[in-house]
């Protein structure tokens, strides 16, 4: 890398979820000097992350509240990423009769042969494998401001910052934006010429984002990345709930309110990290919503006023034992917590492998670019960017010369996500029951849209 000059392209990763994470360390390495930025407070990861919490006596508890499982398509790249960080003892298999589909209080385990991968331990050991591959990594750290410097091409470099007029962050040969959102988008708004015109404005433009579920002829209309929230349930009972038939995780079929659920201590055990705190006969259940669900029961994610919080309590618990077809007031939790994941599943994919431009060294990568989302398609986008990088920076020895050329002239065609992924994502390689189609948002009072 222009070593015979003894520098090394330095590479901004905006976003330490699992596009990002893959994104640092493909490019250290390959030589470069790649810097992942992320908010965390605890650890990167993003949605592929686990959460500890403690009750009023100190008891912990541990809760993979978002990604649950993964799968691979056969003979991708990211198959042969999973089945390493397999033997790295990072992901176990999740035996097939024990998840699988859950309707009115019938569990149906998947017989199917497909390999699902769990965090052992958690997501979190992963994400800290990965983040250790970067060349660095910077958390908790918002970066609010883009500033270029220098021509264009290969003459233009980066200025980040926390805010416009914030703290310095460095200087990059290279921004990658590898989370979205408003945040993402306000970040490529800031990149602008002296004379006020976009610096960036191909990268900016894939960044465009509306929020919440609808049917699918209103997604065909939409030409940008429209993300779903959904809500998750934790809570710990310390008396095994009676489920049906060793069912520890099921993708629930015929509900409006809830999507998933899964006994997080007993999936654990088959990972043969044996970090789990809870002891005895403690459970650690995690249940999802629906799309819908969430979209009708919105509210400040950062700040959710306790009678909402209470409400969604309600209504999910209720809803999960008449699924799993246990009695009311069956779950008896000793710890119970809600969190709203505001940007939780694109619905609308990018068509293109990841956005890349050459001439003002900016580009972005997550699930939402091929879509539908998964952590492969994380994965995979990240790949992709990082071969378009790499062939960019070190043209004679790039994996893949034509990477940078190929991506660069890809075009950006919005459209809804293919009908098989379910209200979690997708899961390549399997068949899960489709999230359905979307109700149209109810109609608030006073006029004011769902936002």
């Amino acid at each position: 890398h222009n070593s015979s000059m003894g520098y090394v392209p330095r590479i901004a990763v905006v976003g330490g979820g699992v596009s990002g994470l893959v994104l640092g360390k493909e490019l250290a390495s390959r030589g470069l000097h790649a810097t992942v930025f992320d908010t965390g407070e605890h650890a990167c990861g993003g949605r592929a992350s686990s959460r500890e919490a403690a009750d009023e006596q100190g008891r912990r508890f541990s809760f993979d509240h978002s990604t649950q499982y993964m799968t691979c398509t056969k003979g991708s790249r990211f198959e042969s990423m999973a089945k390493e960080w397999a033997k790295e003892g990072l992901l176990a298999e999740w035996p097939a009769d024990r998840v699988g589909t859950l309707k009115d209080g019938s569990f149906t385990p998947f017989d199917d042969g497909v390999v699902r991968y769990i965090g052992a331990g958690g997501l979190r050991p992963l994400a800290d494998f990965l983040a250790e591959g970067s060349t660095e990594v910077v958390r908790p750290q918002w970066v609010g401001a883009m500033t270029p410097v220098g021509g264009e091409g290969s003459k233009r470099r980066w200025e980040l910052a926390s805010g416009p007029r914030g703290k310095p962050l460095g200087t990059f040969d290279f921004v990658a934006i590898s989370h979205n959102g408003k945040c993402a988008l306000r970040l490529a708004e800031t990149a602008k010429l002296q004379d006020g015109s976009p610096a960036a404005a191909k990268t900016r433009a894939s960044l465009q984002c509306a929020f919440g579920a609808r049917p699918t002829e209103e997604l065909k209309k939409q030409r940008k990345l429209i993300l779903s929230s959904v809500w998750a349930l934790m809570f710990a009972v310390d008396n095994p709930l009676n489920v049906k038939d060793n069912m520890e995780g099921a993708h629930i079929v015929g509900s409006e309110v809830v999507s998933w659920a899964s006994n997080i201590t007993a999936k654990r055990r088959h990972g043969k990290v044996r970090t789990d705190t809870d002891g005895g006969g403690t459970q650690c259940w995690v249940v999802h919503s629906t799309p819908q669900f969430a979209r009708d029961n919105k509210c400040p994610q950062e700040a959710i006023p306790k009678s909402v919080a209470d409400s969604v309590i309600a209504a999910m618990t209720q809803e999960f034992e008449r699924c799993a077809g246990l009695e009311p007031g069956s779950v008896k939790p000793v710890f119970t917590k809600v969190q709203l994941w505001g940007a939780a599943n694109p619905l609308t994919a990018a068509g293109v492998p990841a956005v890349f431009d050459s001439e003002t060294r900016t580009g972005a990568c997550g699930d939402w670019c091929q879509g539908p989302p998964s952590v492969e398609a994380a994965a995979e986008s990240a790949l992709a960017l990082a071969d378009a990088i790499d062939a960019t920076f070190s043209p004679t020895t790039a994996r893949d010369p034509a990477a940078a050329g190929r991506l660069d002239a890809a075009k950006v065609r919005w459209a809804p996500c293919s009908g098989d992924a379910a209200a979690l994502g997708a899961f390549p390689g399997t068949n899960v029951p489709s999230m359905g189609e979307i109700a149209a948002a109810p109609r608030r009072e006073g006029g004011r849209g769902s936002g």
